[in-house]
């Protein structure tokens, strides 16, 4: 028989904190973690903002602190799985295993002039996790774009729900890389000041870094150690549509959306909330509002409230949907909508409910995370109160 499978454990390094507790403080009063770039030169740019993580000092982890042959990326990925762990209770870590997603880790080292060949790989970001937490079982490194940290959470929900696992720690993380802002600044897909899903003057995303980590595992393991549980997962869907190697596809996110509700063995009406992917470009938030409106139908799409939390963080890349998906379990706790902050102007093409400005008291019961990434490669995640 099938396990069910629950989230037990988060952990946080973002632009808006660097516990959870604080991280979902700051979004849901629709504070803002964009600030102008202050670990590299941007002088010369018309761009200059960034989901920058600043003061950040690395905890102790297994004598760790301040490892300098650690890179942003490591520290961030074993902060926040270290949160993860000691939130769900769990103190014999042998049994954890690690499922990390990523886009840019390890390009650290390149950047550094460092590009030894131990040392540059993705997943030498997961290998010091693994080494730093005293964790026994499998590692994976994934990286699926922008919805890395969703790829990363469904291949732990397949592990546990089969039975090959009890636990493991599924995270995303990436950190703020020159490189990485050059290439979106190159697309003119940059926002000048401030990220505005859904505004009709949207004008771009703002790159961001950080980590988050969920640690996912069986109900019957969850039970049987007394553990608080924030939410099931019921299912995901996948897909890379391949239409255009930067510009979404209408029909690829529908059919991802579909997917998970299918998955997960609901109807779509169900749904009370989407975390949406938001990046604030004109074409991924047209794309997915009209996926959103073709899955829920024209009587429907506006009863479902979509906010994106991307208006607060940035877009932190192989760490967003990690994020996302965190939020979506404090939302099913909480009972509150974190806001789609910077909203002043409605698009007609959007027209969706985006949650604007201010968090919204309401239950909910099922929510879904999108997270869509370069090339098509999209993932969609149902989460929902464990009852």
């Amino acid at each position: 028989m099938a396990e069910r499978v629950v989230v037990t454990g988060l952990g946080v390094v973002s632009s808006l904190g660097f516990t959870v507790s604080d991280f979902w403080s700051n979004l849901i009063q629709g504070k803002s973690g964009i600030s102008e770039i202050s670990s590299f030169d941007t002088s010369h740019l018309e761009r200059r903002y960034g989901g920058e993580v600043k003061n950040f000092v690395m905890p102790d982890c297994n004598g760790l602190t301040n490892n300098r042959r650690l890179t942003r990326s490591q520290q961030f990925a074993i902060c926040s799985s270290s949160q993860a762990l000691k939130d769900a209770g769990i103190k014999n870590s042998k049994e954890a295993g690690l499922i990390l997603g990523t886009i840019v880790s390890g390009v650290e080292y390149v950047e550094k002039k460092e590009a030894k060949a131990s040392n540059y790989p993705a997943y030498k970001c997961a290998s010091s996790v693994f080494e730093a937490l005293g964790l026994g079982k499998s590692a994976f490194t994934i990286s699926g774009a922008c919805a890395a940290g969703n790829y990363a959470i469904s291949l732990a929900y397949e592990r546990i729900k089969n039975g090959y696992d009890d636990y493991i720690i599924a995270a995303g993380t990436d950190y703020f890389a020159i490189g990485t802002f050059i290439g979106f600044y190159k697309l003119f897909s940059l926002a000048p000041l401030k990220c505005q899903p859904f505004d009709k003057n949207r004008k771009g995303v703002i790159p961001a870094e950080g980590s988050g980590a969920l640690v996912v595992e069986s109900l019957r393991s969850a039970r049987r150690r007394g553990a608080r549980i924030y939410a099931e997962i019921l299912g995901y869907g996948m897909n890379t549509d391949t239409s255009h190697p930067l510009i979404p596809s209408e029909k690829g996110i529908f059919n991802c959306m579909k997917q998970a509700a299918q998955y997960s063995g609901i109807e779509a009406k169900s749904i009370d909330y989407i975390n949406a992917h938001g990046t604030g470009t004109v074409p991924n938030d047209r794309a997915e509002c009209w996926a959103i409106k073709k899955l829920f139908g024209p009587k429907h799409y506006k009863k479902v409230a979509v906010s994106s939390i991307k208006s607060m963080l940035g877009h932190a890349m192989g760490a967003a949907s990690s994020f996302e998906s965190i939020a979506c379990c404090l939302t099913l706790t909480t009972s509150v909508i974190p806001p789609t902050i910077n909203y002043e102007t409605p698009d007609p093409e959007c027209g969706i409910d985006c949650v604007p400005n201010r968090a919204r008291k309401q239950k909910t019961k099922i929510v879904m995370n999108n997270s869509f990434g370069f090339g098509g490669m999209n993932c969609s995640l149902i989460f929902a109160s464990c009852e």
